[in-house]
């Protein structure tokens, strides 16, 4: 009898440890999904901070180019019988915004892209990232194209 009691003890045991090394690994798992699920909140919080840093960078370039058209008609016109700068030179400020609206509709398309990402082959990741990095590099231009109208500017009026 004892013999059976300490087998069945022995049993219990067994089973008990395995109960327990079960219990540890779904706790585990449980920990480990809830760190991959904080990790895929802050990229994503990261990214659209990425795209609202992006949005208002561009807004204050187009407000900065709107205010330098502005300033290029009233010097094209002002005063009125030798103006400061020739008005024909406000085409410049005019094409970089027209450039910038562009920037706008391209990053309307990566949008449009980036919307069927469950979709994405790793070719259409790569074409993504590539689709960024172009991005950024014509929002730069854009940024310096507005910084040369204001130099131009500045050395019509020295």
């Amino acid at each position: 009898m004892d013999k059976e009691n300490n087998e069945i003890l022995k049993q219990i045991r067994e089973i008990s440890k395995k109960i327990n090394a079960r219990q540890e690994t779904n706790e585990l798992d449980s920990e480990s999904n809830k760190l991959f699920e904080k990790s895929d909140r802050r990229v994503e919080n990261a990214l659209n901070q990425i795209q609202n840093t992006f949005d208002r960078i561009h807004d204050k370039v187009f407000n900065f180019n709107n205010v330098l058209i502005g300033v290029y008609l009233v010097l094209g016109t002002f005063p009125n019988n030798s103006p400061i700068l020739n008005i024909w030179t406000v085409v410049f400020p005019i094409l970089n915004l027209v450039y910038l609206v562009y920037i706008d509709i391209r990053q309307m398309e990566i949008h449009r892209f980036a919307s069927r990402e469950q979709e994405w082959t790793s070719i259409e990741r790569e074409e993504y990232g590539r689709r960024i990095k172009n991005q950024t590099l014509l929002s730069l231009l854009a940024l310096g194209l507005s910084l040369a109208c204001l130099i131009y500017l500045i050395t019509q009026l020295t």
